[in-house]
């Protein structure tokens, strides 16, 4: 634990707040559904204007701010050249018809709790051990390029620039053209020594809300599986075509989406499953499918299980194939690990939570964030708040303000306890 004393006027004040709060419902206004979401894909026209609305703030607020290669905007606060840096935030991008809380929050909260600390240290002339950023990490949702953390796997060199670049959508354009259309295809960052990544983020599961805590510490993460497969049979005429002739690519698909969630139902709440996209040609309600694609997940914190399935599954799709009469092909495989965060970080905000006056506890994490990239790469933490009734990636997603100033109060603590920590 940090040796530090941390001055007690070194907290979040009804400004920050308000300036926290007017920053987030800019974000939550652009994009915004008829029913209180948010629709903002990855290099749309509406991600150009939060990026351009979000650098514009950082800006005003006296933040150097840089676009790397991929796209990821970053604030820069430097008060001590030379030093490392603590980095924070999220992401901006959402998925079709999502919530304004998932992402957003974390962005808009790192971005006005840096600024106010930086703004304490030097009216108080406190001397720092660190730097400061925040960023906003480009297609963390993968809704409209896959895979998804593309932003932070970029920066952290799990993927390359030109791996990433080429992701292409479901019209065939480019990560590089979309980005160059809303001019958010950057230059590379200076070097960025990080001392740790803070993410703070709603948590989109029910745990907190049901065990009324304030907040979760998520000390590791769910490992996933992640497939895109392909069923390729023959077009035909819905009508007089012979039923036992068919080839019929969209019943494989359907026998398939029913087998992913019979897995689920099979071994309980250790494995959770999912179709969430198919897609078919020709797409016409009187033409048999001659192709169907699905995008199928795994996720379980049991490594041995997703194994198992890899190699149970596909010969599973197989037989479907067979039984069909259609052809299926693996298009595309991600195994993402199940990961541990950093243990230090994590008993560090447990205690700062406690020590603040806030209920917390360690949690595990079944969905991807930014902050599981970054683990490869430096100490990182990732902090939850509650999220009402765990709906997530839906426009009715909510968490209330008071608890969302809660986290941005954590997030203060556990900034001034890095930045003010002494150093061997």
């Amino acid at each position: 634990m940090s040796t530090s004393s941390i001055p007690a006027t070194l907290r979040m004040t009804p400004r920050d707040y308000q300036a926290f709060d007017a920053l987030f419902e800019l974000s939550s206004r652009i994009g915004a559904t008829a029913a209180g979401g948010l629709h903002r894909l990855t290099a749309s026209a509406e991600d150009q204007q939060v990026r351009d609305a979000f650098c514009t703030w950082l800006s005003r607020q006296g933040f150097d701010v840089k676009i790397d290669e991929i796209g990821n905007i970053f604030g820069l606060i430097t008060l001590r050249p030379g030093a490392p840096w603590l980095l924070c935030g999220s992401h901006l991008d959402s998925q079709p018809l999502g919530g304004r809380f998932d992402g957003a929050y974390g962005v808009t909260a790192a971005a006005t709790t840096l600024a106010a600390l930086a703004r304490q240290l030097r009216e108080q002339n406190e001397p720092a051990q660190y730097n400061l950023a925040v960023v906003n990490w480009t297609n963390e949702e993968g809704a409209r390029f896959q895979p998804s953390l593309i932003g932070s796997s970029f920066f952290t060199g799990a993927v390359t620039l030109d791996e990433a670049l080429a992701c292409t959508d479901a019209d065939g354009i480019t990560l590089d053209a979309a980005l160059q259309a809303i001019g958010y295809r950057g230059t590379a960052l200076p070097p960025l020594p990080l001392r740790a990544y803070l993410e703070l983020h709603v948590e989109q599961g029910p745990h907190l809300e049901q065990q009324r805590k304030q907040i979760g510490v998520v000390t590791e993460t769910w490992a996933a599986l992640k497939w895109q497969v392909t069923f390729r049979g023959e077009q035909n005429h819905t009508g007089p075509a012979l039923m036992s002739r068919r080839r019929d690519a969209l019943l494989a698909a359907a026998q398939t989406i029913v087998a992913v969630r019979a897995e689920a139902d099979r071994h309980g709440e250790v494995l959770h499953t999912s179709v969430g996209r198919l897609a078919t040609t020709p797409n016409s309600p009187n033409v048999v499918t001659s192709e169907a694609t699905v995008w199928i997940e795994f996720r379980s914190a049991d490594e041995a299980l997703l194994h198992q399935l890899r190699a149970s599954f596909s010969q599973q799709m197989q037989s479907i194939a067979l039984a069909t009469a259609t052809d299926v092909s693996l298009d595309r495989a991600q195994f993402r690990p199940r990961q541990q965060l950093d243990s230090l970080l994590a008993q560090r905000a447990l205690h700062l939570a406690q020590r603040s006056g806030l209920s917390a506890i360690p949690l595990r994490s079944v969905a991807g964030h930014d902050a599981i990239s970054l683990s490869y790469h430096c100490p990182s933490a990732l902090l939850f708040v509650p999220s009402v009734g765990g709906l997530s990636h839906n426009e009715h997603e909510f968490t209330a303000t008071e608890d969302l100033h809660r986290g941005l109060d954590l997030l203060m603590a556990l900034l001034s306890d890095l930045l003010l920590e002494e150093t061997a």
